[in-house]
């Protein structure tokens, strides 16, 4: 047995008029789409064009998504905060207590400072970037150095 299909096409400015009697819209059909079931129409403002805007009016009406980066979150469970400081760069970070106990030692040369910091990142199943290695030392050392300068007074 056969099946009928009914066939019905509405133009999308009729569906416009309709949308307009029902709400205030702005004066522009911008865009217009289907997303799942549904129709969206996009609704602007007229412009005024001028030289400077008809570059931009010439691209499409659609939202740009952002790139998705993968963020650099180092695993700090287990881990205890010795103090929260802003850095030099103006950065909100938190000092922890391995890097503190292990970077007081004085005598270090920069490269076993930045072994100490990779070995602490790892043991904690982390995969340190050399970005994250520097972040964690300077923050460290320059909180150690505050500390030491309000010792001494």
């Amino acid at each position: 047995m056969g099946q009928v299909i009914t066939l019905v096409k509405i133009p999308i400015t009729e569906i416009e008029e309709w949308a307009r009697s029902k709400h205030s819209l702005p004066s522009v059909l911008a865009d217009f789409r289907l997303e799942d079931k549904e129709l969206v129409l996009y609704f602007r403002e007229e412009e005024i064009l001028h030289d400077t805007d008809s570059s931009q009016s010439a691209k499409s009406p659609q939202r740009r998504r952002r790139a998705h980066r993968k963020r650099n979150r180092m695993r700090t469970r287990g881990w205890e905060a010795v103090a929260r400081i802003t850095n030099s760069k103006g950065q909100r970070c938190t000092i922890y207590k391995p890097f503190v106990g292990a970077l007081q030692k004085t005598g270090l040369s920069t490269e076993e400072q930045k072994k100490l910091v990779e070995g602490i990142l790892k043991s904690n199943k982390n995969k340190p970037s050399e970005t994250s290695i520097a972040y964690f030392l300077e923050n460290t050392l320059e909180y150690l150095r505050t500390e030491k300068g309000e010792k001494k007074e």
